[in-house]
Order: C-alpha cells, then structure tokens, then sequence
C-alpha cells in the first residue's frame, strides 16, 4: 500500500516590512468598453477583496487583484479595496476610485 501526501508551500512573511496596497490610482474607463487593470500590493498579498463601497456596474475584482468588466453607467466610483496575506496574517486596505466616462 502505497501512501502520498501533498504538502503547499507558504511563503514566510516579510520580516522587514509591513503589507500595503502600493496601487494609488486606476485608469479611467468608458462605458461598453472592456476594462481591466490590477492591484498592486508590497510585502506580499494573496487575496484580493472590496471592503467598502462598489465598482462601477460591470466590473469586478478577482482575488488575484486582477479588476476587469465592460463598465455599463457613467460615473465616479469610489471604494476601499483589501489584500489579506495568508503567510504573515496581515490585511492592507487602500481608498481607491474608478472614473467611467461616457461612449464617444
């Protein structure tokens, strides 16, 4: 009889630092455009979320940081968006806002 086991690697936590959202700005968007960018964080980072407030209908934000949709209503949109670290335990917001301009 044969026995596997499957072990994940974690990576350890920065000792030397402490983890932050370094994203301080996204791209403007238009409606019925495809829109997408990502989230940036230093210090690590593993999972991706919107703590308060919304995006602009059409787009969201994977856990991956990765933001992306068709924007579907003109506006500004504003939101604080949070990483969690699985290594350190630590979680890092950031205010963040999206401009949805108008077709042309």
């Amino acid at each position: 009889m044969a026995l596997f086991v499957t072990l994940a690697v974690v990576p350890p936590a920065c000792s030397d630092c402490n983890l932050s959202v370094s994203t301080t700005d996204l791209p403007n968007g238009v409606v019925g455009e495809y829109y997408v960018t990502w989230l940036n964080s230093d210090c690590g980072g593993d999972a991706w979320f919107i703590q308060t407030g919304n995006l602009p209908p059409g787009i969201g934000v994977q856990d991956n940081g990765k933001v992306q949709g068709t924007p579907t209503v003109v506006g500004f949109y504003t939101f604080t968006v949070g990483v969690f670290d699985f290594g350190s335990g630590e979680t890092a917001y950031r205010g963040l806002s999206i401009q949805i301009d108008p077709a042309a």
